[in-house]
C-alpha cells in the first residue's frame, strides 16, 4: 500500500519517527521475552532493541533457546 502522505512525513523527518517506532516495538517484543533469555543480554533491552532495528536483523530468541534445550536433550 503506498500512502502519499505517509511517504511525505516520513521524508520530511528523515524517517526517524518510523525508526523510534520500530525500536519501540523492538523493545516490547524483548521486554515480553522469558527472564532467562533477557538475563543473557549483555546490554540493556533498549540498546539491544536499537541495534536490532539499525541493523535490520531480528533474531527471534524463542527458536535459539529451543535450539539449544534439543542439543542438550540429545
Amino acid at each position: 500500500m503506498i500512502n502519499p502522505k505517509v511517504d511525505t512525513f516520513i521524508e520530511e523527518n528523515n524517517m526517524t519517527f518510523l525508526y523510534l517506532l520500530l525500536a519501540n516495538l523492538e523493545t516490547q517484543r524483548l521486554n515480553n521475552l522469558p527472564r532467562t533469555l533477557k538475563d543473557k543480554f549483555d546490554k540493556k533491552l533498549t540498546e539491544v532493541a536499537l541495534e536490532h532495528v539499525a541493523t535490520g536483523v531480528i533474531p527471534d530468541y524463542i527458536i535459539e533457546d529451543e535450539d539449544d534445550i534439543d542439543l542438550d536433550m540429545e
